[in-house]
């Protein structure tokens, strides 16, 4: 079988910032078809309106799905998950594709998964064979076992994915495809227009923000297995930041269950004034998040950026709690518990310190390497074949 039809569902701003690079490669050629569907938070303003972005960067869009639930409850990702599967079984049925990409570990992309399996349609993943601890660990191994073809970011999770029994000949460390669109970014030693465009954007008491101020880069995800504590981390975090007396740069939090909790106490601080020189972004174009990022005294949160991007950039970073404690790092990053102290205590260990950049998760390559090898795939089945 040779590829010809390349299908990517991309359902976040996280799936589309880390296959964005690979979907640009393969329309470079003529050798195979590309269509994207897009659907679930990527189409909602609130967080990003990634579909304007994916559109803005001369992408096509062939499907959306509406299939994004409320935030509030656990159970909107069961729901979001679940209607995703129905929607795309009709669009695939439609398309036909010889192959349909999932990306990484967030709960809506393994509907991508288990429907492209259940139609016979050969499932390439990507960023697969990582630990995380939470929900998002949980899925990504059940998407590898779905999944037919795995695109891995280093050694370490080529080597998970062959020990969960998967045929080691369909395991390529090729790198994070997300670190080729940093590798282009981080080519500019000026990024003048991009703090123009973010002191127009967001909300809060600060007017200008540039590359050359103090300031730190807040982003907290809900930790799905510790909902009743999100709001009380979230808090602390923020009065751990505000004793340093700089800039805060915060951005909302993701589309998982417990989102509007910390949304919800964001907006409260905001509007009984416990919040002093902020702003607040509801989600940021990958071009304008690097420079953002590449230029903070330190990265406080949970987010996955913290140790991917932050490792291959060189950002000081703290983890708080248990949403990226097990995940492969390098020594930008420090993990801190859920507490206020020593939230405080590890931003004072990292605050402004520089680190060399680590290619961990790739070199800034990898879609070359994935177009290529797909190139060069002339037969395969669909029928797993188990090694363990």
């Amino acid at each position: 079988m040779k590829i010809k039809k390349i299908c990517f569902v991309i359902f976040s701003s996280a799936n589309y910032n880390s296959i964005k690079s690979v979907i640009l490669e393969a329309k470079k050629t003529n050798r195979f078809k590309t269509h994207v569907i897009v659907g679930a938070s990527a189409l909602q303003n609130k967080f990003g309106d990634v579909a304007a972005r994916i559109l803005n960067d001369g992408i096509k869009i062939d499907f959306k799905i509406e299939n994004q639930f409320s935030t509030s409850e656990l159970s909107s990702m069961v729901k979001t998950t679940g209607l995703g599967m129905i929607e795309l079984s009709d669009i695939l049925s439609k398309l036909s594709p010889d192959i349909v990409f999932t990306v990484g570990d967030r709960h809506e992309t393994i509907s991508t998964a288990i429907t492209a399996t259940y139609m016979n349609i050969l499932v390439a993943h990507t960023m697969g064979g990582e630990v995380t601890g939470t929900l998002d660990e949980s899925v990504r191994h059940a998407i590898t076992k779905l999944s037919h073809l795995h695109f891995v970011a280093n050694e370490d999770s080529m080597r998970r994915v062959i020990k969960l029994g998967e045929v080691p000949s369909n395991v390529y460390n090729v790198g994070c495809p997300r670190n080729d669109l940093l590798k282009k970014i981080l080519k500019k030693n000026n990024f003048k227009k991009e703090f123009e465009y973010l002191s127009r954007k967001g909300v809060g008491d600060i007017d200008v923000i540039s590359q050359n101020d103090d300031y730190f880069v807040t982003l907290y995800h809900p930790v799905t297995t510790e909902l009743e504590q999100n709001e009380k981390v979230i808090l602390n975090i923020i009065n751990a930041t505000s004793k340093f007396n700089i800039k805060n740069i915060i951005i909302w939090p993701n589309s998982d269950g417990g989102s509007e909790q910390i949304s919800k106490k964001l907006r409260t601080l905001r509007e009984l004034n416990k919040i002093q020189n902020y702003k607040i972004y509801k989600n940021l174009p990958i071009d304008y998040y690097i420079p953002l990022i590449k230029h903070t005294k330190c990265l406080v949160g949970n987010s996955s950026s913290a140790i991917r991007d932050g490792a291959f950039i060189g950002v000081p970073a703290v983890n708080v709690g248990m949403r990226q404690n097990t995940r492969l790092r390098s020594k930008n990053v420090i993990q801190s518990s859920n507490e206020m102290k020593d939230i405080y205590k590890k931003i004072r260990i990292q605050y402004g310190k520089k680190f060399k950049s680590s290619n961990i998760y790739g070199s800034g390559n990898a879609s070359k390497k994935i177009l290529k090898i797909l190139k060069n795939l002339s037969k395969f089945s669909t029928q797993k074949i188990i090694t363990y």
